[in-house]
């Protein structure tokens, strides 16, 4: 009894995990190497019966003395396995292999082509990178050495934009990179097949063990591979790989977790299997197919309609949804109530589209013409242009109008095209067992109550509160009973406790139990996952909110330049408590290329985030689509009601 007592102490205690503090998010695949090792750790810590704590550290330079001090049992930082890191850390069997490639700017004068070309050159990367080791060993290189970076991409940013010759990347992160940074040009790898690994002190040769059995019979990978398996083969894997695309249905990043519809229900498949999902975001609709088939994901989630011609090519499982294909149009616009009012209009669509299926047998009929989309456009993308007079009209799945229509009041869908068509999950022909799971699982929780409280988050709510109560404020200069608290932890970070006390209105309304329909907790609204990195563990208790919030709202700040105005690096720090850091610095990237200024938010950098919800804009930077109209609106209204507060409390 003594040692299953022991034992059960034993595992109890947490897994202390070092981590870069503020990790980028990239859209998949794995770009970043740390989340996928995130995930292995939790699911090695939740085998052994024990918690994972994220220790977080601010400089990427302080994570292995980190780790010697004892502030950690191991890092998940994506490290490359050196042999100067070998003499202090002792590391696991790799989990990922990279290359480290070179890579310089398209149109470049006299590129190198070989690592002989680089004798003479300069190449920037950054400070204590595996990098300098590597170019270290190559005769008449010059080596720059960048510190203090505020992204995993900004020198390769700061190179497509012209600031200096080459750089270095790592293959897994080159490869997210060049969808959203295309003047980059991979040159050749410097080094192949580099592994990555967990760090841990040697003496730990024990957790060593347990971590390396546990990578070897699970078999842990990331990235896009061509791997044609069914369910058994799946398992033994311990990754289901799903297709989907990244809009406001399928799958996008929101304050640095996954969201969306298709996304959920994949989660929720591979959970029930006991599996870790893998995204995989095909560039375009058209290629959603061609890359099951070739085996580079295990079935596709994006929403996609079961119709005859695409099931000539896949399977199609039982439907998870149904919806109605709709006509939309601006509001005022001639009314439609049949397919002969299409006489003489232009409907566009994507030829790929099960809309265009549906159409082209109709146009001549109905005397309507019928235009291509670009294959890389969303359907938000044509709403859009419906709503801005871009185009006539377009057709719409009844959920993604839906969806929309929340946020563009101008549009309308008066026509239905047909009536209820099937959307459902797609796997190859060859995957009976893959198929046969799936369909027993939409049986099992179609339209059940965790079903319907997810299609209501997805289509019907509009943002994280819609709390019908409203601030009792009076003249007594007493803003909220929790006046003391933010003044305290508003003092002990340097703000002004009535604009805190403006985001908490914002957040929870000052109600301690609040709960957001993405499951951040108490007067801050902060995030579980947050919180925990914070330090912090009981949100819902008003102490522990109001600190997590206020403290996360300094590191926040903290990440903007020092040389910006602390107006506009307060403004910068709300949009991304908001919407996430990593939108605010794809904002004002976006704001820089557009001739704005990329260091005020008014009229500016909220424009360019504002311009994130059009898919041609979102795939032109790292975290991908947006619906960043609401960082716009949250600022403004915290800006105002903090302008009220000062009037109550001068």
């Amino acid at each position: 009894m003594l040692a299953t007592a022991a034992l059960v102490l034993l595992t109890a205690v947490p897994l202390k995990v070092l981590v870069r503090a503020g990790n980028d998010d990239f859209l998949p695949p794995q770009a970043d190497p740390a989340r996928f090792e995130l995930q292995v750790l939790e699911a090695f810590a939740k085998a052994q019966g024990r918690a994972v704590e994220l220790v977080p550290i601010d400089s990427f330079a302080e994570l292995i003395p980190s780790l010697l001090a004892g502030r950690g049992d191991v890092i998940a930082a994506g490290l490359t396995i050196t042999d100067t890191r070998k003499k202090q850390v002792t590391f696991t069997r790799p989990t990922q292999a990279v290359d480290e490639v070179l890579v310089g700017r398209r149109g470049a004068v006299n590129p190198p082509k070989t690592v002989k070309d680089l004798a003479g050159r300069t190449v920037v990367v950054p400070k204590g990178s595996s990098f300098v080791e590597t170019l270290a060993a190559i005769p008449g290189v010059t080596v720059v050495e960048k510190e203090n970076l505020a992204a995993a991409d900004q020198l390769p940013f700061e190179l497509a934009r012209g600031a200096f010759e080459l750089t270095v990347v790592d293959s897994l992160r080159l490869e997210a990179m060049k969808a959203y940074l295309p003047e980059l040009d991979p040159r050749f790898p410097l080094v192949q097949g580099r592994g990555l690994g967990f760090a841990l002190r040697p003496a730990d040769q024990a957790l060593r063990s347990r971590l390396d059995a546990f990578l070897i019979e699970n078999s842990f990978r990331a990235g896009v591979s061509e791997d044609v398996t069914d369910l058994p083969e799946i398992k033994k894997r311990g990754t289901l790989r799903v297709l989907t695309r990244n809009n406001a249905v399928s799958f996008y990043l929101y304050k640095g977790n996954r969201d969306g519809f298709d996304y959920e229900l994949a989660k929720g498949f591979a959970r029930s299997l006991g599996l870790t999902l893998e995204v995989i975001i095909a560039p375009s609709y058209d290629a959603l197919i061609p890359m099951l088939k070739a085996g580079k994901g295990d079935f596709i989630a994006a929403s996609l309609t079961a119709t005859p011609e695409r099931a000539k090519d896949v399977d199609f499982t039982r439907p998870y949804l149904f919806v109605k294909e709709q006509v939309v149009q601006q509001k005022g616009k001639p009314p439609l109530t049949s397919l002969d009012q299409l006489r003489g209009r232009v409907v566009t669509v994507r030829r790929s589209s099960s809309y265009a299926e549906r159409l082209r047998p109709l146009a001549a009929q109905h005397g309507f013409t019928l235009a291509d989309a670009d294959e890389e456009s969303e359907v938000e993308d044509l709403l859009a242009d419906v709503d801005e007079g871009v185009i006539d009209l377009t057709v719409a799945d009844s959920h993604f109008f839906q969806a929309e229509a929340l946020f563009r009041k101008e549009l309308e869908a008066p026509l239905e095209l047909t009536g209820e068509a099937p959307i459902a999950f797609a796997v190859r022909k060859e995957n009976p067992k893959l198929k046969a799971a799936l369909d027993a699982w939409v049986k099992r929780v179609y339209r059940g109550t965790e079903y319907n409280m997810l299609k209501k988050r997805c289509f019907e709510n509009k943002g994280a509160l819609k709390d019908a109560r409203e601030l009792a404020t009076n003249k007594t200069g007493r803003i909220s009973q929790f006046d003391p608290l933010i003044q305290k932890y508003s003092q002990q970070y340097g703000f002004d406790w009535r604009l805190m006390s403006a985001q908490a209105w914002r957040e929870s309304r000052f109600d301690p139990k609040a709960v957001s329909f993405a499951g951040a907790l108490g007067l801050f609204q902060v995030m579980p996952a947050t919180g925990q990195e914070l330090g912090f563990t009981k949100l819902k208790e008003a102490e522990q909110g109001t600190h997590a919030g206020i403290k996360y709202m300094s590191q926040l700040v903290r990440r903007v330049e020092p040389s910006i105005p602390l107006a506009e690096r307060v403004r910068f720090a709300l949009a991304g408590y908001n919407a996430g850091f990593g939108r605010v610095q794809d904002a004002r990237r976006l704001a820089a290329e557009l001739k704005l200024d990329p260091d005020v938010w008014a009229g500016n950098v909220e424009k360019a985030m504002g311009l994130m919800a059009r898919p041609k804009y979102a795939r032109r930077v790292r975290t991908g689509f947006c619906r960043c109209q609401e960082p716009v609106d949250y600022v403004r209204v915290i800006e105002n009601k903090y302008e009220s507060f000062v009037q109550i409390v001068p």
